[in-house]
């Protein structure tokens, strides 16, 4: 089961994106990122938790990329 894209591939394509486009992938990494957190605090095994927790950091850095960039 996928649960995310790679947050590394997302600076990759971003380069001749709208800026409305942006915006929405911006939106797009905070939701996965939170959605990884939720998983993370629901689950018991600790090592799938820190692999969500890192996943979360790497969706909210690209998005923070994202943000700094307008």
């Amino acid at each position: 089961m996928t649960l995310a894209t790679d947050p590394n591939e997302t600076s990759a394509r971003l380069s001749d994106m709208r800026e409305a486009d942006v915006r929405d992938e911006i939106a797009d990494l905070s939701t996965k990122a939170e959605r990884c957190r939720r998983l993370a605090a629901g689950i018991s095994d600790r090592q799938a938790s820190d692999v969500l927790r890192s996943m979360a950091d790497g969706y909210e850095q690209s998005a923070a990329r994202l943000s700094s960039s307008d």
